[in-house]
């Protein structure tokens, strides 16, 4: 994909402004500063009218980049709890159902959404995927990003700082994500991770699977760690420089939106995201003692995120992050492969 000059001015705006935003969080020891402060200086900047840019290849490195630092975190101890997380699954099933269909509700009935519309906006996930067969089946192609945008939006910003509020994470661990061990992978162990990021991506793509560029890596990556074939960590500012990329990815995609044609369908939007977000939070305190599990640990497996920026969240506040990373692919996976077809045998009742 070849770019013009122009165009590669602006994705280096939008890096730029993004790097700046998540400098000035750290040093105000906001937590999760890269990400949180580049996604809101580059979403201001678009609705101010800077010609930002994300470019989605740069993006879907630094997914893989994740998708291996997860990986890291699959060890031979953790794979072998896999099998007592059954119950932690079925909370978020529950979650998952419960807050599609109040969600549905609310754009349908209060906000005066149609129905294919509403229907396709109120998915706790699946951004993409719900934006092009919400379209495809009729739904407004402008409301159904814009809703799932802003859940992903709200989501990223509320939880951290609700975590450091109630005291959970410790917000000068912020000041953490610049420091280094020192320790790097070798030669070797960087030729093995390579090819875990670009196998991995290549296979999954060859295997259709959704959220490829992740899931493929991290796999792979797994395996790598599980095994010993790599014990080093990726370096902090790989890590760090993931978080700007995309959280500066997000708040570009607000480019070209006018907020008086987005504030409605955003207003209802941030209802509902504030529904699923209360939800999760009453189900973390309540079965997270009976589950013997933290409370943020639990909240972070349920919030409606995306994977790539929970799973951010989730390393840099030290929680389970093998746990959460499962627990999203699952809520993703559930999402975007009964969606659709769930919706097309709803879509035979209502016209019946």
């Amino acid at each position: 994909m070849l770019l013009g000059s122009q165009s590669v001015k602006e994705i280096f705006l939008s890096l730029g402004i993004g790097a700046a935003g998540g400098y000035v969080f750290f040093r105000w020891h906001m937590p999760l500063p890269w990400m949180l402060g580049s996604m809101i200086f580059v979403s201001v900047s678009a609705f101010l009218g800077v010609p930002v840019r994300r470019y989605m290849p740069l993006r879907n490195i630094m997914v893989a980049v994740l998708g291996i630092l997860l990986g890291s975190f699959f060890t031979m101890e953790v794979i072998k709890q896999l099998t007592t997380w059954g119950n932690i699954a079925l909370i978020m099933l529950g979650y998952v159902m419960a807050t599609t269909v109040s969600s549905f509700v609310i754009f349908r009935w209060i906000a005066g959404m149609d129905r294919t519309t509403a229907f396709f906006s109120s998915t706790p996930g699946g951004l993409g995927v719900m934006a092009i067969a919400g379209e495809q089946a009729g739904g407004d192609n402008q409301q159904i990003p814009i809703a799932h945008a802003t859940r992903v939006f709200l989501v990223v910003l509320v939880v951290p700082v609700y975590l450091a509020a109630i005291g959970s994470v410790d917000v000068a661990d912020a000041r953490l994500m610049f420091d280094s061990s020192g320790v790097y992978p070798d030669n070797r162990e960087i030729v093995i991770l390579l090819t875990c990021g670009i196998a991995g991506y290549w296979l999954a793509n060859r295997l259709d699977l959704s959220f490829s560029q992740i899931l493929g890596p991290m796999i792979l990556a797994g395996f790598a760690y599980a095994s010993g074939l790599v014990e080093t960590p990726l370096p902090t500012l790989l890590v760090m420089a993931a978080q700007v990329v995309i959280g500066s990815a997000i708040g570009a995609q607000f480019r070209g939106m006018r907020l008086v044609s987005m504030l409605r369908p955003a207003i209802w939007a941030s209802v509902v995201t504030g529904v699923m977000l209360v939800v999760a939070a009453g189900l973390a305190r309540l079965s997270a003692p009976i589950l013997d599990i933290k409370e943020e640990t639990l909240l972070l497996a349920l919030a409606p995120g995306g994977l790539a920026e929970m799973s951010l969240i989730a390393i840099s506040m030290d929680a389970d992050t093998a746990l959460i990373a499962t627990m999203h692919i699952l809520r993703i996976t559930l999402i975007v492969v009964a969606g659709p077809p769930l919706f097309r045998i709803i879509q035979k009742q209502w016209h019946r």
